[in-house]
């Protein structure tokens, strides 16, 4: 569904459902709606990882659509369109074909394709910088020509997964690596899996739910890629993605001097950099702001009163720092080196989605509303 509100009162202007053409598997914190829409002021632009790309204009009529996929990511794709120059510009990575393409905006006509890196457990959306895209992914962070898809430099990132978007500086971006600190063990895959014993997983043996979809990854991308998973083919998948989730400074343009910071950073929630801090928030409801020359963190601490999960990226307007836990409690933060906690606010509903701002306001989607926060005027 694509839902159109009035900004001053909530109410519903136009909603438009689109059909699927497939059903993807994605974790079960992945849905449909994952991906946001963005928009140049008149027409909006919506991704679904089951339908591809589709345009409507502020009414509510449809411009235009362009069917994608199917595609072959783990967990579900959840990249957000980004707009440059007249283009709607979309990561694809994933474990097959990997891929950022860019759509004329007025027709949705393809006007670049750029290949990529397979076997990317990439999730992140780029970042538009000027005339330049700032893409990580797997094993590198690199720059792209908005008008031609054409790499400009890359620079090394840790291999590993990446779900949040980069925070881009001057001279400098920050990723942030999802990875795991020790290979899962196959032999408790089998315990619980293997049902005719055979040290092996087939198709019928995969199990359920989100393991579930692991095991046939292997299978399916690894080894001799039979649909059958041996040892050998669990431990090339997980080879690649173990090591300690790191917050990592690159150099735009590829020059050297980056460096990786380990202790008490995100996964999923994007790093925010601001007035030469770049702040961090790591499940548990830790908060680092570290000093983006120096290297090393002005203040690491809990934010007391909203211990909690965070996937929602931090945000900042008007000098006051927003972060939003899976509970439901927005956190306000006076930035700085000794960084304070101002209020906490409960929402009493999950959330996951990054707040927007827009003319005063914050917007926050939490699982059953979307919520407008701002003085009335």
């Amino acid at each position: 569904m694509v839902i159109c509100l009035d900004r001053g009162t909530g109410k519903v202007r136009w909603e438009r459902a689109v059909k699927r053409s497939r059903k993807e598997t994605k974790h079960s914190l992945n849905t449909g709606a994952s991906s946001s829409p963005v928009t140049d002021g008149e027409n909006v632009y919506a991704f679904f990882g089951d339908f591809g790309l589709i345009s409507f204009n502020g009414q509510g009529k449809e411009r235009w659509r362009r069917p994608l996929g199917p595609f072959s990511s783990l967990w579900g794709m959840a990249s957000s369109p980004v707009l440059a120059g007249g283009l709607v510009i979309m990561v694809l990575d994933g474990f097959g074909a990997s891929y950022m393409a860019a759509f004329d905006s007025r027709t949705g006509e393809e006007k670049w394709r750029t290949e990529r890196a397979p076997f990317a457990l990439n999730y992140s959306t780029p970042v538009v910088r000027g005339d330049e895209i700032t893409v990580i992914g797997p094993g590198k962070i690199a720059g792209y020509e908005a008008g031609t898809g054409k790499q400009m430099w890359s620079g090394p990132l840790p291999v590993a997964s990446y779900v949040a978007s980069p925070a881009v500086g001057s001279t400098i971006a920050f990723a942030l690596s999802y990875s795991v600190e020790q290979v899962p063990s196959f032999d408790e895959q089998l315990k619980n899996l293997d049902k005719d014993k055979d040290g092996k997983l087939s198709p019928d043996e995969y199990g359920t739910g989100d393991n579930a979809r692991i095991v046939e990854s292997v299978g399916q991308m690894y080894g001799n890629k039979d649909g059958t998973v041996e040892r050998a083919e669990w431990m090339e998948l997980w080879r690649e993605w173990v090591g300690r989730p790191a917050l990592t400074g690159a150099r735009l343009g590829g020059a050297a001097g980056g460096w990786s910071h380990t202790k008490s950073v995100g996964r999923v929630s994007s790093p925010l950099l601001y007035e030469g801090l770049v702040y961090s928030v790591a499940n548990g409801g830790i908060l680092s702001a570290i000093d983006v020359e120096t290297r090393a963190p002005a203040k690491t601490a809990r934010l007391t009163g909203a211990l909690d999960n965070y996937f929602s990226s931090p945000v900042l307007a008007e000098g006051k720092l927003y972060l939003t836990s899976e509970a439901g409690k927005v956190v306000v933060v006076r930035p700085g080196r000794e960084w304070e906690i101002l209020g906490v606010n409960d929402l009493g509903e999950e959330t996951y989605a990054t707040p927007a701002l827009s003319g005063g306001r914050i917007y926050v989607r939490t699982a059953g509303a979307v919520w407008a926060f701002g003085v009335r005027r």
